[in-house]
């Protein structure tokens, strides 16, 4: 059943905006800068600073009471999501990372759709994404996460139902996918965090972060939200994202804790339906692969431990595989040599 329509959105409504920051010296002001220049005015701008050593807090302070800074020692981003949203005073909470734009329109958006839409939990949306050269695209969600690719039914196969959405009247309805996905993000996340919006009700029935997570906390939280509620996706970019290879996701070990994520979840999952036990396994063979593959030249041993836990535990083996083991096995020396050697060759025509 199509969630009913609610009251419909409210200028007066307080949206607070969580932020954790981490050495975010040279793209805080950016992010907050767009941030201010919102349709929605009435903001709640919540940053978090994890022990940045560099001039982060500085660049806070600039903003007077604009934005509501708090310090604290470095204790990762699942302690700093939960600092920043138990401070938020908002009915309505977005999430957003301290390198990212939003787009003008992007709270006044989400807010009367999670209004006018009561029974909605959460909402993400499509995003685009840049890096110091310039655009990477408007549409980067099916770029970005491997199952909302088109080659995997693209996002609107990760959601039983799709219906549209007015933002404004005289607008062009927005395309909605929407419903109970926790199966789904049981095999990954496909909801990308700087584009999340909740009400304060996910919180109570979810739980907060956990902050035992030190990378990935985030698709953690997102299936305890999807388990207590159903959840949706706009088809409109309201997040311009900055790729860049100092940012969280880019750490090797992130692969390492997206492992240790998914194990966690399939362990609390034993109730899963019956069918759901290859997935499960695939899931984490491929994950184990992609971890092994990350720390190949960095920590070769573990590397090789989680190489032999996919192929000999969860029985996933790929064209990956033996790459991964070419890399854990060669020198580094050597590796890096055929490296410039392919790169002097140029591309193969």
């Amino acid at each position: 059943m199509m969630p009913g329509p609610g009251p419909s959105a409210s200028a007066d409504t307080l949206v607070s905006v969580a932020i954790p920051a981490y050495n975010a010296q040279a793209t805080i002001a950016q992010t907050l800068d767009s941030l201010l220049a919102q349709t929605h005015q009435n903001l709640d701008i919540v940053v978090v600073d994890d022990g940045s050593t560099d001039g982060t807090w500085d660049v806070l302070q600039r903003y007077g009471d604009r934005v509501r800074a708090i310090r604290q020692a470095n204790a990762g981003i699942g302690a700093a999501r939960n600092a920043s949203v138990q401070a938020a005073r908002g009915e309505f909470i977005a999430l957003l990372d301290a390198d990212d734009l939003c787009m003008p329109q992007r709270m006044a958006v989400q807010l009367h759709y999670l209004q006018t839409h009561p029974d909605i939990l959460l909402c993400s949306s499509d995003f685009s994404a840049f890096d110091d050269s310039g655009p990477l695209g408007t549409s980067y969600c099916g770029v970005y996460y491997h199952r909302c690719n088109p080659a995997h039914g693209g996002v609107r196969a990760r959601y039983p139902h799709a219906t549209s959405f007015s933002p404004n009247a005289g607008e062009d309805p927005v395309r909605v996918y929407w419903g109970q996905v926790h199966d789904e993000l049981v095999q990954g996340n496909f909801i990308h965090p700087p584009t999340v919006m909740f009400r304060r009700e996910a919180l109570q029935r979810a739980g907060g972060f956990d902050p035992d997570i030190k990378i990935i906390c985030e698709w953690e939280w997102f299936v305890r939200v999807a388990r207590a509620g159903p959840v949706a996706y706009l088809d409109l970019p309201l997040l311009n994202y900055r790729r860049s290879p100092t940012q969280i996701s880019s750490d090797p070990r992130a692969a390492v804790d997206s492992l240790r994520v998914a194990r966690k979840i399939h362990a609390r999952e034993a109730g899963q339906p019956p069918g759901t036990f290859r997935l499960k396994w695939r899931h984490l063979g491929a994950l184990s692969l992609s971890a092994a593959d990350a720390l190949a030249e960095m920590e070769p041993g573990q590397a090789l431990g989680l190489l032999a836990s996919s192929v000999f535990v969860y029985h996933y083996v790929k064209g990956q595989t033996l790459r991964t083991l070419f890399k854990i096995a060669m020198p580094a020396g050597v590796l890096n040599w055929m490296r410039a050697r392919r790169a002097r060759a140029g591309p193969t025509p």
